[in-house]
């Protein structure tokens, strides 16, 4: 059985994001039936959307290297790349665009700040309050029998002991799974895209910038409903055996720049498995962060915003909230790219039509202006 979603990942000092475990959203009712039968009938339901979202991300195709934006005005140039978290050590995923994008950024934006004193302050003092129970309570007090058969299955194979997780939260036991697991099969957070642009970007001198609080990012999950929580962690513990194979699929869609691939995979909150989780972990976070791009392009300079490949893909990706505030936001620098021109047409509507059938059958990524007021 194969799953897909994404999670939260909080440790002590570090915070990451990425991918993690749902189940399909509550679109219809489930017969009140046993707990074992509904398992099923939700496990065969993941089965159909995993299998959809692949066929949709492996029938399209990127440019062959990670997306790059560009949002500019006459003194301020904005960089955007979308990032994973955790790599495979031997991974090469450089490019020229990105090369630029680095070298030629004052400033480096990232999600959130943790690598800090401050930071590692602020996320010990979250810990504490928001992903330990605090009132006595212990994980499997929130499950049932199924769900807790389940979560220890996934312990065992990754080697953890139900013990060392009672007193976490669901939504906090559930990161922590994605982590161990992604940790198993190979994946580094040292070797993620945050981690290596900081690391570059201290020895040569950038500045540094965050759009969110350790609060403002991890504050969304804790303050989900104990349900929607659980189930978070037991969709987590379904699928930890075959974690890989999907977080594999997302770094090569991401490693290709098929943004239009990326959006099936994890875009959408049928993927997510609930509109709370989609809402918490991108939706949200998007809306809120556009105010604060926008803000960037009134001090001159130039900056590169990385943040995780799944806030830039699909309709409500910041992206598609920047072009809707009216910006030009394109992948690739003006000096290399090719321009393609279709038009003039007679009204936006229809214009709109043509970027939406152009983008479908040649995978051009088009923007839609006015050219003159006749």
């Amino acid at each position: 059985m194969k799953r897909t979603g994404w999670a939260a990942i909080a440790a002590t000092a570090v915070m990451l994001v990425l991918a993690g475990c749902s189940k399909p959203g509550k679109g219809e009712s489930t017969p009140d039936t046993s707990p074992e039968a509904q398992r099923a009938a939700r496990e065969a339901a993941q089965e159909a959307l995993y299998e959809a979202a692949v066929a949709a991300a492996e029938a399209s195709h990127g440019a062959g290297e990670p997306a790059v934006w560009t949002l500019s005005d006459e003194d301020t140039t904005i960089r955007i790349m979308g990032t994973v978290h955790f790599l495979r050590p031997e991974l090469d995923w450089r490019s020229e665009a990105i090369d630029t994008a680095l070298a030629e950024a004052d400033t480096l934006v990232f999600e959130a700040d943790v690598s800090s004193r401050e930071a590692a302050s602020e996320m010990m003092n979250f810990v504490s309050t928001h992903a330990i129970f605090t009132d006595g309570r212990q994980l499997t007090s929130l499950l049932d029998e199924g769900e807790t058969e389940e979560l220890q299955a996934a312990l065992d194979y990754l080697g953890f002991p139900l013990g060392a997780m009672q007193t976490f939260r669901p939504w906090y036991a559930a990161v922590n799974l994605s982590v161990l697991q992604m940790k198993k099969d190979g994946f580094d957070p040292t070797a993620g895209v945050e981690q290596v642009l900081e690391r570059e970007g201290k020895a040569a001198g950038k500045g540094f910038a965050y759009l969110e609080t350790i609060e403002e990012q991890l504050g969304r999950f804790a303050n989900l409903p104990d349900e929607e929580q659980v189930d978070f962690l037991i969709s987590s513990a379904e699928s930890v055996e075959e974690g890989s194979e999907m977080l594999d699929l997302l770094v090569s869609e991401w490693e290709d720049g098929d943004v239009t691939g990326l959006a099936a995979l994890m875009s959408n909150p049928e993927m997510m498995g609930s509109e709370a989780i989609y809402d918490a972990l991108l939706k949200a976070r998007n809306q809120d962060w556009v105010p604060k791009i926008e803000a960037m392009l009134d001090e001159p300079g130039t900056v590169l915003i990385a943040v995780g490949a799944g806030h830039l893909a699909g309709k409500d990706s910041v992206i598609n909230l920047l072009r809707a505030e009216g910006y030009d936001a394109f992948i690739g620098d003006a000096g290399a790219m090719t321009l393609v021109y279709a038009g003039p047409l007679a009204d936006r509507d229809e214009a709109n039509r043509l970027r939406d059938r152009l983008s479908a059958e040649q995978r051009l990524d088009g923007i839609v202006v006015r050219i003159g007021d006749d």
